[in-house]
């Protein structure tokens, strides 16, 4: 009987069924969050910027 590696993924292949797509799915929502918070950061930021040039 062959010994396999716990760590060989070829050992249980149905649970990483669709592994991929996931991966690719949240990579995708992680770069829209990033750029909401980018402008939202941006927008914020020169919001900050004109009411303490205003104040001063």
């Amino acid at each position: 009987m062959d010994k396999q590696n716990q760590s060989d993924i070829a050992a249980f292949p149905e649970l990483f069924d669709g592994l991929e797509q996931f991966i690719d799915e949240q990579a995708s929502e992680l770069k829209k969050a990033g750029a909401w918070l980018s402008a939202s950061a941006l927008g914020g930021g020169m919001l900050l910027y004109f009411v303490i040039s205003k104040l001063a």
